[in-house]
Parts: structure tokens; sequence; C-alpha cells
């Protein structure tokens, strides 16, 4: 950094085993930040690239396996890889450090989509005690949760303003509209002769550190035919993106072999006659959007 640059230090060596880099990372991208999210491990160091509006570029550098490489999709193998590796977290705000890497004659760049989880990985985000904080600095702006919140491709994309319910019976309808959607993925993967409920509980199981109220061992959520039963109320951005991820991991799993394609259509068809129905309220909770995600295809 040199002396003319108008960047400044938002916080220096946090360390990885106390500090949720997922949260960091949605917290920063949520108030408009504008910078460098600086990683550094063992043999590794990557930079994640905020300007305020798409979704961050990551820039890895793995000196063990002497690669350099550029790229939306490093978002998420850095956010694994922190879960595994300890290490340190520097953010440095300002315009200056938000640059065209893409460009950078030593590095190679990637096209591979953010957020492509498979099965066997689990995005679940340890929380803890906030540490390398500095004294004027809300402890809440590195938002030290458990809660994963939206999906990583949409990280850098605050929620609407229209994602939380307006009343009581705006909050049903959401909840029968998940509901809705968890039956037509049930019929679609019933019929492909797996086990839905085995495979909607091993996901919800995947993702209960993330998303409490899916613990399948606590009583906080339960399904059956088309109906869901919540014993509390919930923020609808994380019934939306939980029970959103939950349902496309279970497509995923058994959308494989020679049946994937058939299984994906048949899955998009079956959304798709919830959303002919639920329409509006699809669009307000933010569940439409999740629609293509879930079925892996195009379902509108």
């Amino acid at each position: 950094m040199t002396p003319e640059s108008k960047s400044r230090v938002l916080y220096e060596n946090l360390d990885t085993t106390f500090v949720n880099l997922w949260a960091l990372l949605r917290s920063l991208s949520q108030r408009g930040f504008i910078g460098r999210v600086h990683v550094e491990m063992k043999d590794y160091t990557a930079d994640v690239f905020i300007t305020g509006s798409n979704t961050p570029l990551v820039r890895e550098i793995d000196r063990a396996a002497g690669s350099d490489v550029v790229g939306e999709g490093g978002l998420h193998r850095l956010v694994l890889r922190v879960r595994e590796t300890p290490g340190t977290i520097s953010v440095f705000e300002g315009a200056d450090e938000v640059f065209a890497v893409r460009g950078d004659e030593n590095s190679e760049t990637e096209t591979s989509q953010p957020g492509a989880l498979d099965e066997d990985e689990k995005l679940q985000l340890s929380s803890g005690v906030n540490q390398g904080t500095p004294a004027n600095e809300d402890p809440d702006a590195i938002a030290m949760t458990n809660v994963a919140g939206p999906p990583i491709e949409t990280l850098a994309k605050p929620p609407a303003s229209g994602t939380q319910p307006m009343d009581e019976i705006e909050w049903e309808a959401i909840v029968r509209a998940g509901a809705e959607l968890i039956g037509s993925v049930e019929r679609a993967v019933t019929d492909a002769g797996a086990d839905f409920n085995a495979l909607f509980n091993a996901a919800r199981l995947a993702l209960a550190d993330d998303y409490t109220f899916l613990d399948p061992m606590s009583d906080g959520f339960s399904y059956a035919k088309s109906i869901v039963n919540l014993s509390d109320e919930i923020p609808v951005n994380d019934y939306v993106a939980g029970l959103s991820e939950a349902l496309r991991r279970v497509v995923d799993r058994v959308a494989a072999g020679d049946r994937a394609r058939r299984l994906r259509e048949r899955v998009a068809l079956e959304l798709l006659s919830v959303a002919r129905k639920r329409e509006e309220i699809l669009a307000r909770s933010g569940f439409r959007s999740q629609l293509d995600r879930i079925a892996g295809t195009k379902v509108i």
C-alpha cells in the first residue's frame, strides 16, 4: 500500500479459528463495502475483491500446487478451505484495493460457477468469539453468527426489502408455499424410486449448523404430506435460503447418471405447477429466484 493510497486497514490478522469468514463477507457485502479481504494460510493466499455489487472476484495463489487462479468460483473453495485450515484474515477498505486482476499475465482465469456445492460438501461455518476487532468497531459488524444467509452466488446482493413478512397471514402463506415446494420435489424424487424422507433428513442435518430450524433432531421444523409445522417464527431469508438449499441437495443426490436430465425436468415441472398457483407469494418471499437452482434447470 503506497503513501498516496486512500485505502485503510479495517481489520488485521483476524484468526480464522474464531472469525466466520462467510458471515464477515456477507456483512461487508450487504453494507456496500468496497475493498479487499486478504486470507493468509500455509502455502496459500487468497484475495477477495468486493465491489459492492457483483459476485466477489477471488484470486487464489497456491504455492504448494504452483497455481495462481482468478475467478468467482474461488469463493466457494476459499470458504471451505478456511473451515479446515488455520490462518489470518485482513480487510482493506478503499477503491484502490479493487483492481482488474483478470489481466494479470501471471494468473489463469476460470469460469466455474460459484456456489456449485457437491453433495458431500457441507458448508457449515463455525461461529465463535471475535478476536482482533478494533476498539471503535461494532462487534456485530463482522457478523459472528452461524447463519449462512443467502447462497454464495448472491452474496454481494443485499436481500430485497420485500422479503420480510408484513403480518402473520403473509408469514403463514410463505410457510405454506415452502411446504408445497417440498411436496413438489418429494413427488418427483419418489417417482424416481428414491427415498425422499431419508435424503431430505440427510440434507437438513448437513445444514443444521447454519440453519438451526432444519435440525432433524429438534422439534423446530417438521414436514409431512406437503405440510410444514414450525415451532417458532424465523426470519424469512433463513427459511427460504435453508429450505431451498436442502431441496437442491436432495435433487442433486438423485439426479445422477442417465436419469439426471429426466429427473431435473420432472422437478422443474412440479415446481412450475406451484409457481403458477403461488406466483405472488413466491416472488415476495424470495422463493421464486431459487426455483431454477433447486431443479438444476430452467423452471420459469
